[in-house]
């Protein structure tokens, strides 16, 4: 048994010597789970439940994307394990986050995107967000409309609008992601953005935006021109700088 502890001990360290040197990347996905296991389970060799967790979820992705209660399902896993992994991907949002704080003023959408998509990074169900603005275009607040499944989400028109007039919101710029991996709208996508634009120019505010993200890209309805008319009235939607 001693003698078992030493290689457990002897493969960590070389573990994190290999980690310190040439980065997390450098591990294969299940040697990725060894590791991040080792802060939680200190006494027990990690390989076989890395390579547990692989076998039931499919990939490092689908792990860390399970729900708690199912990765305490797989043999040798705990609460405190199953809370650690399920976090990552939140901590890496609230990480990219914190790196767009220096751009609260968005002049381009080229900057509104790159606040959006880090805002929404790690998430695996459509989740709606509005975004308020001053006149300066300064972020003023930020708030979660709704979160749906991973291929729906609606979007809560009247609470949007009474967020926005609560908030003394002068622009919004409304964003949802799309996990599946396309940018493109629906065309629900496209009518509830008429909808809540002709909502928010009763109220005195103007829609900015409707901006679709996914983890990778993301696709600006403003650009597409697919921002609507407001009754008689075109929406004044000033033009954001692009340059």
């Amino acid at each position: 048994m001693a003698g078992e502890k030493q290689i457990h001990a002897g493969h960590r360290q070389r573990m994190h010597e290999r980690v310190q040197k040439y980065g997390l990347e450098s591990l294969a996905e299940h040697e990725m789970l060894e590791y991040l296991l080792y802060f939680t389970i200190t006494r027990r060799d990690t390989n076989p439940i890395a390579h547990a967790l692989l076998e039931r979820f499919g990939d490092f992705a689908g792990v860390l994307e399970a729900d708690e209660e199912e990765l305490c399902l797989v043999e040798g896993m705990g609460p405190a394990s199953a809370r650690f992994l399920h976090l990552l991907p939140q901590i890496s949002a609230c990480y990219h986050r914190s790196l767009t704080r220096d751009r609260r003023r968005l002049q381009t959408v080229e900057q509104m995107g790159e606040y959006l998509m880090a805002r929404f990074r790690g998430t695996v169900r459509e989740r709606v967000l509005l975004v308020c603005l001053d006149r300066q275009r300064r972020i003023t607040c930020t708030s979660w409309l709704g979160s749906g499944t991973a291929d729906m989400v609606e979007l809560p028109i009247r609470e949007a609008i009474a967020q926005a007039v609560r908030l003394k919101a002068h622009w919004v710029v409304l964003c949802h992601n799309h996990p599946s991996g396309s940018a493109l709208p629906s065309r629900q996508d496209i009518e509830a953005t008429a909808e809540l634009a002709r909502g928010m120019f009763v109220v005195g505010v103007e829609l900015l935006d409707h901006i679709i993200v996914t983890e990778t890209e993301y696709l600006s309805l403003r650009q597409r021109s697919e921002l609507p008319e407001a009754g008689n009235e075109r929406l004044r939607i000033f033009q954001l700088r692009e340059d």
